[in-house]
């Protein structure tokens, strides 16, 4: 899943990775907008969140998805929320997979058998989803929502948790069939 290879440097991208990743932003605006009436405001569902475990599988998918949020959010609250949302997305892909690499590993010396290495990286990034909605709540907070913290906090936040739980069973499987560490 996670090979030496693996690089975040755009300087050492090859074509047929800027090619991935521009794949990957395109879906993510496309699946955003077809079902954009549920992918913006205060209470959002994205299934383009389930594009998010791509970057388990390689640190290309980074760039790939937060462009993609980067485009996506340009119909929302303008700059502040493409900015704050796509580096945020960066920030917590990042996150997420070195901590999902970091509970494997413990996994690992606990000799805890119960889930597959890849289901740990997958729930663990759903969750650091999920509780990352503090940027997207700021975001909508700052710029001048009707509404207090909590309630959008908490209506993001299982929300996220449910697309990305729902992404997980779609990505998942897939992941199976399609070889995306390449």
């Amino acid at each position: 899943m996670n090979n030496a290879n693996d690089t975040i440097t755009p300087s050492r991208f090859t074509t047929l990775d800027i090619t991935k990743i521009a794949v990957v932003a395109a879906l993510y605006v496309v699946i955003t907008l077809v079902i954009a009436p549920i992918s913006y405001g205060p209470v959002q569902f994205r299934i383009s969140e389930s594009l998010n475990f791509l970057a388990l599988h390689n640190k290309r998918y980074i760039w790939g998805v937060s462009i993609g949020v980067f485009i996506a959010n340009f119909l929302t609250y303008g700059p502040i929320d493409m900015i704050v949302g796509a580096v945020s997305t960066f920030i917590f892909l990042y996150i997420g997979r070195w901590l999902g690499d970091y509970l494997v590993k413990m996994a690992m010396q606990a000799q805890f058998g119960l889930l597959s290495d890849q289901w740990i990286r997958y729930i663990t990034l759903t969750v650091v989803f999920a509780l990352s909605m503090f940027t997207t709540t700021t975001t909508i907070v700052l710029v001048g929502a009707d509404a207090a913290f909590l309630p959008i906090y908490l209506s993001l936040a299982l929300s996220e948790f449910a697309a990305m739980t729902l992404g997980m069973f779609i990505m998942y499987p897939l992941s199976k069939r399609i070889d995306f560490d390449r």
